[in-house]
């Protein structure tokens, strides 16, 4: 996998601390002592930085970084200018984000191609962020996790909702639990940690479930890095 410029070190540390993900699906594998662990496969996707935002004329420091290419015919002509000036060849859909402090903008080019092969290896702990899998119309148990009522005494249904809140209001309360659209939220798993990363695949082995189908879009935090050690034998086999 090549790409344009080399990706210094401060980069890595400043900025590539969010990166975007495909979900590919999940299966097992077993850890150092034979037990089983269920793990989620996910692909880092590599990203352009597109601009830089500083505290003098932005108010706030960041860099905006894009992703996921597609064809030059589905984007609109702000897009297109955008990518215009950063420079890049490639065309991509999607933008975010990422804060940063004045001091670790140094450095950082419009332009610059970042690849999450160069510094995957050093992740350890993470947070995933993604939208949860929609569930359609669900009622209050399901949706919620309701008891329900008692089965004895002739109820004709035991998994209706009891009242709906105070008569003397004459209305419904805002955010009373209720029936009605369940998933498709954004939701975040903390604390996950990388059980394995294939360089020549460019695939993460996440211990646990991300939310999300297969294919969906993610977004990986960098939490902790790995120890020195680590770091040096898993870079040391190039």
């Amino acid at each position: 996998m090549g790409i344009r410029r080399a990706v210094p070190f401060f980069l890595d540390k400043a900025m590539i601390k969010k990166i975007p993900a495909k979900k590919i699906g999940m299966t097992s594998a077993f850890d150092g002592t034979g037990t089983t662990l269920p793990v989620t496969l996910l692909q880092p996707l590599p990203v352009v930085v597109t601009q830089i935002k500083r505290q003098e004329t932005d108010g706030y420091s960041a860099v905006q970084v894009a992703y996921r290419e597609t064809l030059e015919k589905r984007i609109n002509k702000p897009t297109k200018g955008v990518l215009a000036k950063a420079g890049t060849d490639k065309v991509f859909s999607k933008f975010y984000e990422v804060r940063c402090s004045p001091e670790e903008l140094e450095g950082i080019e419009v332009g610059m191609e970042v690849n999450p092969v160069d510094f995957m290896a050093r992740w350890d702990q993470i947070n995933v962020t993604g939208m949860s899998k929609g569930k359609g119309f669900a009622g209050a148990m399901k949706r919620h996790g309701f008891a329900g009522q008692q089965r004895t005494h002739g109820d004709p249904d035991n998994r209706r909702p009891q009242s709906n809140g105070a008569t003397d209001a004459a209305r419904v309360f805002k955010g009373s639990r209720r029936p009605g659209h369940m998933g498709h939220d954004q939701v975040t798993i903390k604390g996950l940690t990388i059980f394995e990363y294939d360089k020549d695949l460019n695939v993460i082995a996440v211990s646990g479930s991300v939310p999300g189908p297969n294919g969906g879009m993610l977004f990986v935090k960098r939490i902790s890095e790995r120890p020195a050690d680590e770091i040096a034998a898993v870079e040391g086999e190039e």
